[in-house]
């Protein structure tokens, strides 16, 4: 959807909402959607209690990563969560560190071992359509053969059948679909990133950027969001 489209679509959002982007190539432990709406995951569960210690009513806007931007630079959304600066493109105020993660390389169990991103030189690897892989683009270059889905649960489904030798995806995702599908033969083949993912609030948003941080600093503090991320682990 265009800039303009998605303008037209999508109303200001009403006083008393908090407004939050939910990317539709987001899967579960992050995101689960029904019918194209959010209906469950971390960053519902953070949404909805982060909404009620502000006195606010939490609002999804599902969007693809490439409306991200525009959602949050004209102030039609509040802040999009589970996100790191090097993601996104646009000038936002950042949060506090919030979810622990990490990116992984994950094979089948009887795949080649890796030492290092470089052993994927010239490799099909599972992506997700539009989203960055900074690190891996910095070793590998134009060797760097990206193989596109719309999630990272599909760049799983395809590696299982031998479309792909290996695939990317978050060290969330792939226990999550370990405690879920004990049958899986998959296994983490190499970890090249851990992080801590960060809120991105739009400069526009209706809700001081201050109260936002303070909130979720306080939901650290007080052990909510290890709680949340401990439900899908």
């Amino acid at each position: 959807m265009s800039a303009a489209l998605l303008a037209c679509a999508l109303p200001t959002a009403a006083a008393g909402e908090l407004v939050m982007v939910a990317p539709q190539e987001s899967t579960m432990p992050v995101a689960r959607y029904e019918h194209g709406a959010l209906a469950g995951g971390m960053l519902k569960d953070v949404g909805d209690a982060l909404a009620q210690r502000l006195g606010r009513h939490a609002s999804y806007v599902t969007a693809s990563n490439k409306d991200v931007k525009p959602l949050l630079s004209d102030g039609r959304a509040d802040l999009l969560c589970h996100v790191m600066p090097a993601w996104i493109d646009g000038d936002y105020q950042w949060t506090s560190p919030l979810f622990p993660d990490a990116e992984v390389i994950a094979g089948q169990r009887d795949a080649k071992p890796l030492a290092s991103l470089k052993d994927l030189r010239d490799k099909r690897v599972g992506t997700v359509v539009h989203y960055r892989y900074t690190r891996i683009s910095q070793v590998l270059g134009p060797h760097f053969v990206r193989v596109d889905a719309p999630t990272m649960e599909l760049n799983l489904q395809a590696m299982v059948k031998g479309t792909v030798p290996y695939t990317i995806l978050s060290e969330a995702t792939l226990a999550y679909l370990r405690r879920n599908n004990t049958a899986l033969t998959v296994q983490t083949q190499l970890v090249f990133a851990a992080f801590k993912t960060h809120c991105a609030v739009s400069r526009k948003s209706r809700v001081p950027f201050s109260d936002i941080n303070n909130a979720l600093d306080d939901m650290v503090r007080e052990g909510m969001i290890d709680q949340i991320v401990a439900r899908y682990r």
